[in-house]
């Protein structure tokens, strides 16, 4: 085994040398400095396909003709997958799993439940309860994250006495599900409708929504909302049993999660690396252009494609970080990925104007749009939006209404809706889908199997949680999405 890693080690090294070695190479024998670039990379990736493996050496593969400027990111990407949608949420998929296998959302959630202000009282230990899982679905899937919580949520009912049947219980686990619903909508990181509707208004309008400026919307948003169906939860629902909590019985859980080990460090550096990269140049736009333009140039999906590749490099016990064939079988929500390059295009499709779909989508909407005010028209799109998503897939949701939003706020004279922040509301929108089991299949359904919640609950209190969403993403979100995205 040892010998096979030694191996391993050596041909990498070497092929890194050669994909590295060529880029460096001067403009010579009839060649430009871009074809050995693109011949380094060949014999490297020859030699790594022959020697090593020919499945996560073909990201290196990837990451090495993405640096090479007469291709770059964008059209490597596009040339591999269809789009760089696709690869961003492949790759982050994939980026995400080998955390979902630590012990990171228990030692999270403790850490939250468990501080000094969380043990103050019931209601406090609720909003840190809600915070832990909100927290934890900024980037990590929210059914990976919901079925890898919920053992943990049965260990604190146990611990906290919590009686099934009680309102305290169908509180706890209707806000579980809520909350980690809403964060699929709160980042675009690993989240499927958020990314689509952002590669919808790129494809649409050759402009982007980087990270930073969707988290910088979205994630206000999203607090103003969790804010809202707390207060709903302690004047409107009133559960008579919650002064039964003793949040310092929580404190016995703090020493059920072992502390982290090496792996997991590393597994969170690398992802906290790739936020930094995904987050960092926006920060820096008006201080160094240039380097946010060549940074930003790279696309969302490099990032995560460069953490998997430090994930499958590095070993832990002689091991790999990231198992391949586990992560691609395991890991990736393939269905999402294949419906995501489907419906991308599909929407491009649809926006087509050799096609003529959009102008007599526009020319049929346009008495009716003419005299609407923006306000009103927002407030229509998110309306239907959350509707749509209460009863139907996310990602159909998604690709409708951005598809329809697209062909008629883009006809409007320039400047009258920031037609990338109703995209980006769509996406967010997609997100509160908590009313019926078919909203989010795997959340919703094995909340109401679970015991603690029924259907009723959930249509009762996930609809009012949409009719303030409607509300809070048309008169909060659009206006600073707004501001943000322009």
């Amino acid at each position: 085994m040892k010998q096979n890693s030694s191996k391993d080690t050596f041909f990498l090294i070497l092929s890194l040398a050669i994909i590295i070695g060529a880029r460096f190479m001067p403009a010579a024998g009839g060649l430009s400095k871009d074809a050995w670039g693109v011949l380094g990379v060949f014999f490297g990736s020859l030699l790594m396909w022959i020697t090593i493996s020919i499945d996560w050496p073909s990201m290196i593969t990837l990451l090495a003709l993405g640096f090479i400027p007469v291709f770059g990111f964008s059209k490597t990407f596009s040339g591999a997958f269809g789009n760089s949608t696709v690869a961003f949420l492949l790759f982050t998929f994939a980026l995400v799993y080998p955390l979902s296998k630590t012990n990171f959302v228990r030692r999270c959630t403790v850490g939250f439940i468990t501080n000094p202000v969380a043990r103050k009282g019931p209601w406090y230990f609720i909003c840190f309860l809600f915070a832990a899982v909100t927290f934890m679905g900024l980037f990590i899937s929210p059914s990976v994250l919901f079925v890898a919580f919920m053992p943990f949520l049965e260990d604190i009912f146990s611990v906290l006495e919590v009686k099934k049947g009680g309102k305290t219980g169908n509180m706890m686990m209707l806000g579980t599900a809520v909350c980690i619903s809403l964060s699929s909508g709160m980042t675009a990181i690993g989240h499927v409708w958020p990314t689509m509707a952002i590669g919808y208004y790129s494809a649409a309008t050759g402009k982007d929504i980087n990270q930073f400026q969707y988290m910088a919307f979205g994630i206000p948003t999203g607090i103003i909302l969790i804010v809202l169906l707390i207060l709903v939860f302690k004047f409107l629902l009133r559960p008579d049993d919650i002064s039964d909590i003793n949040p310092q019985k929580a404190m016995v859980l703090r020493g059920t999660v072992p502390a982290a080990d090496r792996k997991e460090k590393i597994i969170l550096a690398t992802m906290a690396a790739v936020v930094v990269l995904w987050v960092g140049p926006s920060l820096f736009r008006g201080i160094a252009p240039d380097l946010y333009k060549t940074v930003n140039g790279y696309t969302t999906a490099m990032p995560p494609l460069l953490g998997c590749i430090v994930l499958y490099i590095l070993k832990d016990d002689g091991e790999r970080i990231m198992s391949f064939r586990e992560v691609t079988t395991k890991g990736i929500l393939w269905g999402s990925v294949l419906m995501t390059g489907a419906a991308t295009w599909l929407g491009s499709c649809l926006t087509n104007e050799e096609v003529g779909i959009s102008a007599w989508l526009t020319d049929s909407l346009e008495p009716l749009t003419a005299a609407m005010p923006i306000t009103v028209m927002i407030l229509f799109f998110m309306t239907w939006a959350i509707v749509e998503t209460n009863f139907s897939s996310n990602i159909v949701t998604t690709t409708v209404v951005s598809a329809v939003a697209l062909s008629v706020l883009t006809v409007l004279p320039e400047g009258t809706v920031s037609v990338g922040a109703v995209l980006a509301m769509v996406g967010f929108a997609a997100s509160i889908c908590n009313m019926t089991p078919a909203g989010q299949s795997t959340i919703n359904t094995v909340a109401i199997g679970s015991g603690w919640t029924n259907a009723k609950s959930m249509f009762i209190w996930g609809g009012i949680f949409a009719v303030m969403a409607i509300l809070v993403l048309t008169f909060v979100g659009y206006p600073l999405g707004a501001l943000i995205i322009g």
